[in-house]
């Protein structure tokens, strides 16, 4: 038996009715609808689409309804955060449990991990004083060798550019690894571990890269000792400090290559090394003031800023190893 089903609108409008007639157990009708156990009409709800469809055309709908007319919680999702906390991040990425927040989420692409220059983190200053320092240093060193190329320069000879080129180029691995180490962190496991590996070998390069050219202007007044030191012999019963130079630099590179190494656990074994390699650049300094004197060395050489040097590695390697700036400040 067929019910009779009417349609009315709630709002003040007048004539305005349809029926309906439905098999029993047939579909509902979408608006209003006659309910058999009272005897009264109940509304359904009624979507802005069908009451305001020239509103609706003009404008796509950018939200969805549930069954009862409320806006889903998922309609709107909340944007993912630029960084987060500590426990939130993998466990071979957890360096320093002093460092509670600031981390950047991982990304899988590199594009989305370069973006992340663009707002605060706690990388971003590793990330900019390296950066920023390799790509100023590449105008720099070409200013700096068009300089000594000018004809006030007669002296200079191919062996000086040999110099300057070695140290800046050394200077530049260093602060361009860095740079991308520190960027690339949040990227992969992978990512992090090939440039970790590059910003320590990196650092290696600069001390060796720093003191070569030490030693070559240390002893340039003695042709017969610079000849001594940089064919790497024992002489006068002192030992080669180019040679000492170049071996601690290489033992150093060769233990951060394994990959065991550069774990959290080895920290203060890096440390050690690193202080190792730049402890042998007291051999030449030490050499030079027993050829030369005190004197000569401190204002010929640049002794005095070779110690400066040395001293800031000393203090960066001891902050690296004890973190005590984090302790204060977690």
């Amino acid at each position: 038996m067929a019910e009779s089903w009417a349609l009315r609108w709630e709002g003040g409008l007048d004539n305005v009715a349809s029926h309906q007639n439905v098999e029993a157990g047939g579909a509902e009708p979408r608006l209003a609808a006659f309910c058999p156990y009272s005897s009264w009409f109940y509304t359904i709800d009624i979507t802005e689409q069908l009451l305001r469809p020239d509103e609706d055309s003009a404008q796509p709908r950018t939200s969805a309804r549930n069954h009862c007319g409320k806006k889903s919680h998922m309609d709107n999702p909340s944007p993912e955060p630029r960084t987060v906390a500590w426990h939130d991040i993998p466990v071979w990425r957890q360096q320093n449990e002093y460092i509670l927040a600031g981390y950047r989420p991982m990304k899988a692409n590199y594009l989305q991990v370069i973006k992340s220059l663009s707002f605060l983190h706690n990388e971003t200053c590793n990330v900019y004083t390296h950066l920023i320092g390799a790509v100023l240093l590449l105008p720099y060193a070409t200013a700096i060798l068009r300089t000594i190329s000018g004809p006030q320069y007669i002296d200079v000879t191919t062996t000086d550019f040999i110099m300057f080129n070695i140290f800046f180029c050394s200077a530049e691995s260093c602060l361009s690894s860095s740079a991308v180490y520190h960027l690339i962190g949040s990227h992969s496991h992978e990512a992090e571990q090939l440039w970790h590996r590059r910003d320590l070998l990196g650092i290696v390069i600069l001390t060796v890269g720093t003191f070569i050219p030490g030693i070559y202007y240390i002893f340039y007044c003695d042709p017969i000792q610079q000849k001594i030191h940089w064919i790497i012999v024992c002489h006068s019963g002192h030992l080669d400090a180019l040679s000492v130079v170049v071996f601690c630099g290489s033992a150093t590179a060769a233990l951060i290559s394994i990959p065991k190494f550069r774990t959290l656990r080895w920290r203060k074994a890096r440390v050690a090394a690193y202080v190792a390699l730049g402890a042998s650049s007291l051999i030449p300094l030490l050499h030079g003031v027993q050829v030369y004197g005190l004197e000569y060395m401190l204002e010929y050489s640049g002794m005095k800023w070779y110690l400066v040097e040395l001293l800031l590695y000393g203090g960066g390697c001891g902050i690296y190893a004890v973190r005590t700036l984090c302790f204060p400040f977690p």
